[in-house]
Order: C-alpha cells, then sequence, then structure tokens
C-alpha cells in the first residue's frame, strides 16, 4: 500500500498557479500526479472570498466577488492543524500548580526546574507531574502565562596575562580539591556595586555555601577584617570548615599573609591558592553563585543603600534556594550535617 503523503507548499503554488490559469481540477490532478479527490480538498482548504472593483458609476463602484484559492492561506490552515497532534497538555485544569509555580518563580525568583524539584522533594501534592523537559516546553507555549524565559548571550574577551600570582598558584592547590569529595574548600570573591562599598562572598565548593560580608572598601584590610570576624564567629572548628580558600589576582586578596595568618596568633588558619590570571573558570561556584546575588542585587546597584539585613536576606535566599545538583535539597541543610560531623 502507497504511504500517503502529505502536501508540500510547493505543490501548493503549482496548484494555485494552474487554478489561476483556468485549468479543472481533473488537469491539475493529471499534470501533478496527484488524486483527484486531493484537489477537491486542498481547493476547499485554501478557499478565500476575492474582491475586486468591476467598474465604476455615477452612484457608485460595482463590486465583484469570486472564491480563490491562495496556498499561503492553505499552508497556514495545515500548520495550525499539525500544531495540534500529539499528546493532550498534562496541566489540565491544575490552577494550584500553575499559581504555585508563577508564585516561586516571579515573586520568589527561584528558576522554574529548582520549583518543580522543590515540590518533589517536599512530596507537595498537585494533580499534575511532568518533567522539567515538559515544564519548559509548557512555558514557552505561554501555558504560564507570567513567566517569561529569558536567553542570555555570553560574550568573551580575549586578554593577555600581564602578571603572575601574588601568593602560591592554584597550581600547587591539591587535586582533590577540585574534584568537589572533601569539606572546607571555598573560593571568595568580591561584588562591586556603582560606589564603593562591596560583598565579599565566600563560596564552599562542596555545599555551596555562601557567606556574604558587606565592606566599606575593596581594599586588601577589610578582606583580612572580615576573615578575623569569621574565624571568631567559627572559633576552634575555623581550621576544620576553611581548609583552603581560592581567589583571583585582585588588590584586595594581595595579603597573603593576613588571609593565611590566625587572629589569634598561632600560626595559620587557613591556605590560599590564586587562581591564573583571567580565568575565571577556576572559581567556577564563585562565579555561579555571584549571578544568583545579581538576581537580589543587579549589576549598577549601589551596594551602600543596602542594609546589613538586606544582605543577610540575600544571604539566606541563596543558601535556602533548592538546588537540581543536591536533588533539591538547600545549601543550608548540607552545610549544617557537615557541620554536625565536623563537631
Amino acid at each position: 500500500m502507497k504511504k500517503r503523503r502529505n502536501l508540500t507548499f510547493t505543490q501548493r503554488l503549482q496548484i494555485e498557479t494552474l487554478n489561476n490559469a483556468k485549468k479543472t481540477k481533473k488537469e491539475i490532478a493529471q499534470i501533478l500526479g496527484l488524486h483527484l479527490c486531493t484537489i477537491y480538498r486542498e481547493l476547499k482548504r485554501g478557499a478565500y472570498e476575492h474582491t475586486t472593483k468591476q467598474d465604476t458609476f455615477w452612484y457608485g463602484v460595482r463590486i465583484k466577488k469570486q472564491i480563490k484559492y491562495s496556498a499561503q492561506i492553505s499552508q497556514d490552515r495545515y500548520d495550525l492543524l499539525c500544531s495540534g497532534k500529539g499528546r493532550p497538555i498534562k496541566l489540565g485544569k491544575d490552577f494550584a500548580f500553575v499559581k504555585y509555580m508563577e508564585k516561586r518563580v516571579i515573586e520568589d525568583k527561584i528558576s522554574a526546574c529548582a520549583v518543580l524539584g522543590e515540590i518533589k522533594y517536599k512530596n507537595m501534592q498537585f494533580d499534575t507531574n511532568i518533567s522539567k523537559t515538559t515544564l519548559y516546553r509548557y512555558i514557552e507555549m505561554g501555558l504560564f502565562p507570567h513567566i517569561r524565559l529569558e536567553k542570555r548571550k555570553k560574550e568573551y574577551k580575549k586578554v593577555k596575562i600581564k602578571r603572575a600570582p601574588k601568593g602560591t598558584s592554584i597550581e600547587r592547590r591539591p587535586k582533590e580539591i577540585k574534584q568537589r569529595n572533601s569539606f572546607g574548600h571555598w573560593e571568595m570573591d568580591c561584588v562591586c556595586g556603582k560606589t564603593k562599598p562591596v560583598l565579599l562572598v565566600l563560596s564552599e565548593r562542596l555545599t555551596r555555601k555562601e557567606i556574604i560580608f558587606k565592606m566599606e572598601n575593596q581594599k586588601a584590610i577589610s578582606v583580612v577584617k572580615c576573615l578575623n570576624i569569621l574565624e571568631r564567629r567559627f572559633g576552634k572548628t575555623f581550621k576544620k570548615v576553611f581548609k583552603s580558600i581560592t581567589v583571583d589576582n585582585g588588590s584586595e586578596f594581595a595579603d597573603f599573609h593576613g588571609i593565611e595568618k590566625s587572629s589569634y596568633g598561632h600560626g595559620k588558619r587557613t591556605s590560599v591558592f590564586y587562581c591564573h590570571p583571567y580565568c575565571s573558570s577556576e572559581r567556577g561556584t564563585n562565579e555561579r553563585l555571584n549571578r544568583e546575588i545579581r538576581r537580589l542585587i543587579p549589576k549598577g546597584s549601589d551596594i551602600g543603600k543596602y542594609t546589613i539585613q538586606d544582605i543577610q536576606r540575600v544571604e539566606d535566599w541563596v543558601n535556602n534556594y533548592p538546588r537540581e545538583i543536591f536533588n533539591y535539597a538547600t545549601s543550608s541543610e548540607l552545610f549544617e550535617k557537615h557541620l554536625q560531623a565536623i563537631a
């Protein structure tokens, strides 16, 4: 049995040309090698009312109307019918699911994927049970009317390395740190704003725990002060929690002796490793979490206007974000488990 094939747009254009040339339906079928019924159906699908001005008289204009065939109209109708193919929409009338998804994405600024994982992680009951791929397809289809997907284009700028790292190079960092199998290895960076106050951000590589300090300036002495505060906060466990810190070659991290030296005067408190110049990918965790901070503190914002309480809310938001990589557990939960294991 010969397999049925749908007409192409080229064939529809040929039908339109032959029809305008006053060819009969039977002649069109013979010329194109199609069944006569196919021609009848096609002419019906692409039919439209064509209006032309025939003559002008003193009392008005005589209008002539006739039924014609348009290949474009027929193709558009065919495409519209094809769009309805496939499985039915799984959302059904689950308005509660749509409402919850939109609230978390728009108001709480959590990604749709993370919300879906959170629902499964917390065993929340909805009528809808869909995959991540289906969810994003539904968003693109407009089934979540208030959610919009933003596509970012990355731009890379090639630069030349001008100087070597100030302290111990990342090349001498133990290889097991890169594997993310052990707890207590951090990355540190500064998030800048329009004015002098900046944020000092520390990111734990295994749990993605984020610690944020607001500094009055981007100087090395301010970084050391923040680490001294951190050392007093964690006390004797500091050396176990902060085994190493990986930083870039910014001037604020130039005092590697001050960063490594304990504020209690008992030798080293941590080990500092410097990335290669212009290689932010060597602090991938830090850079990725900085993007999340920028969702609440946009680039170009005046960080001086944010209070300590505001910064704490940002830190809490990042640390309590459900993460797919942890099966939608949060960084805070994992960090606390590791702290308890140390204690």
